[in-house]
Parts: C-alpha cells; structure tokens; sequence
C-alpha cells in the first residue's frame, strides 16, 4: 500500500454519515457510504439498503451509462483524483454490481487512500482469477500481501513473472512480497535487476531505500555503488534517466544536472528538461533555469487550461491596457507565484488575476485595485485584454531583479479574515503551552510518496512526556481516522474542513506558535502567513524554493528547512524540526 493505512469505521458511522451525505445532497460521497455498509455488513445494512434504493431512483444516476462511468473513472484514474474515483467508482457498483472496471477503480482508489477494508469485498464479487488473468491475479497477490499472506503471494507474482516478467507492477509487488517473507536481499536484486528498464525509476529508489537498512547495508555507499556500477556513464536515455534520479537521492546537484543533459542529449524529453530546470535553479544558475522553466507547459500540458489570444506579457509598464494573469499548477506554487504580484503593482493598473477561489480573499486583501476571479468558473463580464501571462511566468519575469536588487516583499504576504480569526482565537482556550500546527502527506505520485511520512513517523520526533497542543492541519481523505487511531492524546482535529475552508485554516495557523510540515501547500500557508514554519524536506527532491537559498529567503523568510541527511532517513531532520517549533519566541514548552 502507498498511503498510511487508517482505521475502518464502524456500521453506526458510515449509517450516521450516509444520512448526512444523503440530505445534503451529495450523491457520491452517499453512494460511496453506501456501498461500503452493504459490502462490509452484508448481514446487518438494512439502512443502507433503504438509501442504495433512493440513490438509484435519482434521475441523474438513472440516466448514467456504464460507458459514462467507464470514462468518468478513466479521468480521475489518470489525474489521481483518487477520492472522486472511489466515490464514482462505488456509485456505478451500485448501478453495474461487480463491473470489473469500475472494481479495479475502487481498489486503486482503496489502495491508494489506505482502505484495507475496502479491498477484499471489491475482489471477492470478482471470482477466482484464470491463470491468464494477469490483471486480476496481480489484484489478489496484492491483497494476499495486504493481509499478510505472503507464502499465497509469492505463489502468485511468480506464475505472474512467468507470464510477464517486465511487468513493473508486478515486480514492485513482489518485492513487497519478498520483504513481508523478510527476504531482502531477493528483493533488492530484484529490483536492481529491474532498475535499468524501469520507466519511472524514482519509485524503485525509494523502494531499495528501507531495503538496503533492512539487510544492514548503508544506502548511500550501495546507491553510490549501483551507480557508477551500471548507469554513471550514461550511454543510453534510460541509464541518464537514472543516473540523474539515484545522484537526487544523494542530494548531488550536479550529477542530476550532469544526468538529465545527458538525456537530453540522446532525445528529447520535456519532462527531463522541466527536472533540469528546478535542477538549475537550485544550483543557482538562474538565467538557464528561468529560461527553460517554460517547458513546464509541454511537460505537463494540463497546467495550460487557458490559451492565450493575446499578447504575451513580457514585464514592461501598462497604462490603460488590461492584463490577465492566470493561476497554473496546485494551490502551493499558487500561492508563491502569486507573491510577484507585489514586483507587478507598479507596472500594472488593469489586471484580472484568475486564482484558485479559495485563495481570492487573502490575495484580494492585499490587492484591493485588481480584480480576483474564481479559474475554474470565469465570469461573463471580463473585459477585452490586451496581454496574458500565466502566473508562473511572473516569477521568471520578476526574480532576477528582485535577488540582484536586494529587494524584500513586505511580510506576512497574506492575513486570515479578521472574523475567522476572532472567532477561532475565542473557540481555542487560553494557550498554556506551546501550540503546534502539524502535517505529515503530501501528494500520491512518486514525489508524493518520497516527501510524506506517516504520523506516528512525525510524532515519532517529539518526546511523550513534552506537554504540547498539537493540531492536524492535514487535508486528505482519512486523516480524521489516523489521528484517532494514532492515540496520542496531545494531536487534535482541526474541526476545520481543513481542504476547502482555507480562510479558517490561514486563521488557525495564525493562532498557532509554529508549525511542522512537509513540502506540500501547508507549508506555503504558513510561510505566507508569516509564521514560524520547520519544512521538513527529503533528500530526494530537487524543490528550488526552499534549496536555493537566496529564493527562499526572498519568498519564505519565516521558514526553516530541516532536510534528510542520508536518503528516506526522517528521524534526526524531524527531531530538529520539533526542537526549533518548541523554542520559536512564543511557543514556552513545560514538561511534566
């Protein structure tokens, strides 16, 4: 499994929260609920039954044909939309029980968001799998590793190797399996073997990671070896390819950049060339970085969701003609493209900035003669531009001046409403003792998984006898349930909706003394805000906002990075992070 696996809810929960999903209209998440309680408690669901009744009846899902389904679920499977999936997913069950498909969908879902629970009543419906069914005995040897079932698995990934022996999934599996059977050296082999062929090689890096301290080696001297062992020369785009990966997981700058223009150099691979970018920023080159930061676009072509009829903005003074800068990539870099919006105010006095709409109040506070416009629903009555500029590109346009003038934004970059924040400094009792504002994930692709931890890895850092208030900003599916499970008394829920409600979310990090996080858009927040943040950062990840000093400073300046030493290895850069929230100016930590 590739996320933290949380604790199952009970019938009398998911009957509680079927009935509110019901009446607030919300089908999916009802559907969802439904189908959970009836695959779950097949003996006992008379209530869910009742509702699985009314969903279907709904004019809308009536209406909906397995091809929609298929389609829809296609979508959210190639975007990662994993909790839209499940919810989709569960609804055509509903409609097409035991649908092959649409059950693949919900155990990748289920996998993904760490619903064991979910998993054995999607495949039973399924039958026994046929010799030849690679799709669907790959899914049970999967499971029987979930369960812990390993003799059963290895059976299974080895007829599946027989039958496909590059299967990557099934490689990856297998060497789960091999690790549960604590055969580590087979699944090291195995996936050295594999490296060389591996289309996405940072996932089997990451893999071989807790692998190499398993069997008592030192990753660093064995990714070292394997390196200069098999791909340092570069002959091939693959062997570039993972050269660059394994010297990022051994935080050499120049090697990836040496690695990826050598990739380049075989063929072109935007993707690579968007890695060289950050690669170089980091090393400080800017004038290349920036120059082919733009590559971003044929990287990842969803990012490009506006085209642009009009001029290309390229920074030079407006008067009366009108500009659209639109907002691109997740809420995070939103945020941090947003900040050269201060390097802006002086050349531009028509704009309309197309932002993320949670993200509208905080930025129309500090811009009060812009126009702010939800990206995802613009509005009818936009006037006619003159120039257009994706908010990426004012980064590029504006940081080499601001770093060689020494220049400074005025800090905090944004304030919580002032509501919000009376009214939760009011709903949170008198602070005495320090009070820490925590999140642990980040993302379900391979950089994801590499920056996140689990919970009890970042509590993992923090003596027991510390006395602390401690409150989960963390904003994935499930998170509720981990912090419950996890049993620490000092961990609280937000009681926020800590996704959507942003305005709450940016008062409550202010009432907050510091906060710990991963990279992911939490620690965008609160270095926004202004507040002291400890980033916690892994070796394996490029991210030139924070490893660029001088960028850093410009745009986060109340963040402190605490990066991995060696490769996967959390515990000493979680420890310092604990140490520096516990003695920021406010926080007064008492020990019992």
């Amino acid at each position: 499994m590739t996320s933290v696996e949380t604790a199952a809810k009970t019938l009398e929960q998911l009957e509680a929260e079927l009935e509110v999903a019901f009446r607030e209209g919300d089908l999916g998440e009802a559907a969802l609920l439904a189908w959970e309680s009836t695959a779950r408690f097949s003996e006992k669901s008379a209530v869910a039954r009742i509702y699985i009744k009314k969903i279907l009846r709904d004019p809308y899902v009536a209406n909906l044909r397995l091809e929609d389904f298929q389609k829809n679920a296609k979508a959210l499977r190639e975007d990662e939309e994993l909790e839209e999936l499940a919810r989709l997913s569960a609804l055509g069950l509903l409609r097409f029980p035991a649908q092959r498909y649409l059950s693949l969908s919900l155990l990748e879902a289920a996998e993904q968001l760490g619903k064991k629970e979910w998993m054995q009543p999607v495949i039973e419906p399924l039958g026994q799998p046929e010799d030849d069914d690679v799709v669907l005995l790959n899914v049970v040897a999967s499971l029987a590793n979930v369960l812990g079932h390993y003799e059963h698995a290895q059976q299974l990934f080895e007829k599946l190797l027989l039958q496909e022996p590059e299967n990557e999934t099934v490689i990856q599996n297998y060497s789960a399996t091999l690790t549960g059977l604590e055969q580590y050296k087979g699944a090291i082999d195995l996936l050295e073997n594999h490296l060389p062929r591996a289309t996405k090689p940072r996932e089997y890096v990451h893999r071989l990671l807790p692998l190499y301290r398993l069997a008592g080696f030192e990753a660093e001297d064995e990714l070292d070896q394997l390196d200069k062992r098999l791909f340092a020369g570069c002959q091939t785009p693959e062997a570039a390819r993972v050269h660059a990966d394994l010297r990022l997981f051994l935080q050499d700058t120049p090697g990836v950049i040496f690695g990826l223009e050598q990739l380049l150099s075989h063929e072109w691979n935007p993707e690579a060339a968007f890695d060289l970018a950050e690669a170089e920023l980091v090393s400080g080159d800017l004038t290349a970085g920036l120059k082919r930061y733009g590559v971003r676009f044929e990287a990842f072509p969803k990012l490009e969701w506006y085209t642009s009829r009009e001029r290309k903005y390229a920074g030079q003074p407006l008067n009366d003609e009108w500009l659209f800068i639109w907002g691109e990539q997740g809420i995070g870099d939103e945020v941090m493209f947003t900040m050269f919006l201060d390097a802006l105010v002086p050349r531009a006095k028509n704009a309309v900035i197309a932002l993320d709409q949670r993200l509208i109040p905080a930025f129309e506070n500090r811009h009060p003669h812009w126009r702010f416009v939800d990206r995802l629903n613009l509005p009818e009555d936009l006037p006619t531009f003159d120039y257009a500029c994706p908010m990426g590109d004012l980064m590029t346009l504006f940081l080499p001046d601001l770093l060689e003038q020494g220049q400074t934004f005025e800090q905090p970059m944004i304030n919580p409403d002032t509501h919000r924040f009376e009214q939760i400094s009011q709903l949170l009792a008198n602070k005495a003792k320090p009070r820490i504002a925590i999140s642990w994930r980040g993302g379900s692709d391979a950089n994801g998984i590499i920056r996140s931890m689990e919970l009890s890895d970042l509590m993992s850092g923090l003596p027991s006898e510390t006395q602390v208030e401690i409150i989960s900003l963390q904003y994935d599916e499930g998170q509720e349930q981990e912090v419950i499970a996890h049993g620490d008394r000092r961990v609280a829920l937000s009681g926020l909706n800590n996704r959507f409600d942003l305005e709450g979310v940016f008062a409550l990090i202010r009432c907050c003394d510091a906060v710990i996080t991963i990279d992911n858009a939490v620690a965008h927040f609160a270095a926004a805000l202004g507040v002291p943040v400890a980033v916690l950062v892994p070796a394996a990840q490029t991210q030139y906002r924070w490893k660029n000093q001088s960028i850093k400073e410009l745009l986060f300046p109340s963040a402190r990075l605490f990066v991995q030493r060696k490769p996967g290895d959390w515990p000493g850069a979680v420890e310092a992070a604990w140490r520096y929230a516990l003695e920021t100016p406010d926080a007064k930590p008492s020990r019992s």
